[in-house]
């Protein structure tokens, strides 16, 4: 059964659902014509940075850095979590902030984050219903720091990075 609390953050990010599913057909045709449904047969593909390695004639991917989203031959984003991916949508509430537009610059975590990669933080913003992601290193940021980047341009940039690195391979 929900808290109060995971109530209201279900019922906030509802009216999210269609912009989720059409993020991740985005996400998924990006890396259709790219060619990398053809030359990796798959279900699931991370939303991520990563190194393609050729042996032979199989072509093989290792993710840098943290994973947190997926996205399936379906067009639907996952939240990639150790213990197995989830849909977005559901396991993405007890990774959520509601926060309100003046208080995202306090809504930053801790300096000198003691995980190596930490769990993923996402943030709702009550006014307007945008999502944000903790993000390591943005590829627009000039330096090295975690910031809250919008759901949106987090997902273009993993999955454009994903796509850079396949046809660095091919």
């Amino acid at each position: 059964m929900m808290d109060a609390e995971e109530a209201d953050l279900t019922r906030r990010l509802a009216p999210l659902e269609p912009f989720l599913r059409e993020l991740g057909q985005r996400t998924l045709q990006t890396y259709e014509h790219a060619g990398i449904l053809d030359a990796i047969p798959g279900t699931v593909y991370p939303v991520a940075d990563a190194l393609f390695t050729r042996d032979g004639e199989t072509l093989t991917f290792h993710p840098h850095g943290a994973v947190y989203l997926n996205v399936t031959t379906g067009g639907d984003l996952q939240l990639a979590l150790p213990s197995g991916a989830v849909p977005l949508q559901e396991g993405i509430i007890k990774y959520l902030q509601l926060a309100h537009e003046p208080d995202l610059e306090d809504a930053r975590p801790a300096e000198g984050a003691t995980e190596w990669f930490p769990p993923p933080r996402f943030v709702l913003v009550a006014e307007t219903s945008r999502l944000y992601i903790a993000s390591a290193g943005s590829i627009v940021r000039a330096k090295n720091t975690t910031g809250l980047v919008p759901l949106e341009q987090y997902v273009s940039e993993r999955a454009q990075l994903f796509v850079e690195g396949f046809r660095a391979a091919i």
